[in-house]
């Protein structure tokens, strides 16, 4: 069992390196990214088994339950099966993790944004912006897409490259893909989009609590990396508790910026609380906003790199 354990240790510490690098070198291609399908499947299975707006709310909540795991099932099933197979798991789990993370799509996307804005090309720049976010973005002003671009890459580093690592060190690669899986599905079915407002909130609130496990180093490391007592000020002045304030908070504070605000979804406005420093986001912030969370996941993942080496170590003299 001991052997088991340190064998473990060093595969997923392999794993977690192999991805981590792959994904800061390369981007898979979108059209043949395993998420892209998985992203058809999920809008195909909401016009199937999402009710109209003449049922009950318990009827949009049973679909939306059972359609959640009719999607899960298989693919966890499969990957369990596959790995359990593989004379080579590491390399099966570095190749997962990979898929898993895709935050090189993400940078991209940023750096899309960021340059459409600096040439002035504001409809670029919202089109971009876009396909980041579930909100509209045809009115956004230059601010406004600035910040929420900011917010989008901050948004999706916590919930996505920190909660895929953090689920893969805790439980493994299943757990991982999993929460991933969850993760994708939540923003197909926004509870926040026309048609999915009830359809979508059992996966939402287990997408939410399963976020903790990310955001909670995450927003340790990215007050680290830009001014932890402004941005450890800036959480506890937020008007809002809830966690997106929070991060929003933690890292505008740092930074020294305002984020959050009024969102408009559905042609519906939410007026987010304004969160962070008082100056507006300048375009200048954007930068320096991707070099922050550059570092932030340079330290994710060194740390994730010791526990599993000091899990390696424990285990060896047990």
């Amino acid at each position: 069992m001991e052997a088991w354990y340190t064998h473990t240790s060093l595969l997923a510490l392999a794993s977690l390196l192999l991805a981590a690098v792959a994904d800061t070198l390369w981007r898979w291609p979108k059209a043949y990214h395993p998420l892209t399908l998985f992203q058809l499947l999920s809008d195909g299975m909401a016009r199937r088994v999402c009710p109209g707006a003449g049922h009950g709310k318990p009827q949009h909540y049973i679909s939306g339950a059972l359609g959640a795991v009719v999607l899960l099932v298989p693919f966890a099933g499969l990957t369990a099966a596959l790995l359990y197979m593989a004379e080579y798991p590491w390399f099966f789990e570095s190749v997962l993790m990979l898929c898993l993370l895709d935050f090189g799509h993400d940078r991209y996307r940023y750096q899309q944004i960021i340059k459409a804005t600096g040439q002035q090309k504001k409809i670029l720049a919202r089109e971009a912006l876009s396909t980041q976010v579930a909100r509209q973005t045809a009115s956004l002003s230059d601010i406004g897409i600035a910040k929420a671009a900011i917010e989008s890459l901050l948004l999706r580093f916590m919930y996505l490259y920190c909660g895929v690592l953090v689920w893969f060190v805790l439980l493994g690669p299943v757990a991982a893909l999993c929460y991933r899986l969850i993760i994708q599905i939540n923003w197909q079915w926004n509870p926040r989009l026309a048609g999915y407002h009830w359809f979508g909130r059992p996966v939402a609130l287990l997408a939410n609590l399963l976020k903790l496990a990310g955001a909670l180093p995450g927003i340790m490391f990215v007050m680290i990396v830009t001014h932890p007592i402004a941005a450890f000020r800036g959480m506890l002045a937020s008007p809002a508790k809830d966690r997106a304030s929070l991060i929003l908070a933690a890292f505008g504070a740092g930074l020294g910026i305002q984020l959050g605000g009024p969102a408009i979804y559905a042609n519906q406005k939410v007026r987010y609380p304004r969160v962070g420093a008082q100056r507006q986001v300048r375009f200048s912030d954007m930068t320096y906003a991707a070099r922050a969370i550059s570092r932030a996941r340079i330290l994710l993942v060194t740390f994730l790199s010791l526990l599993l080496l000091l899990i390696w170590s424990v285990n060896l003299h047990a």
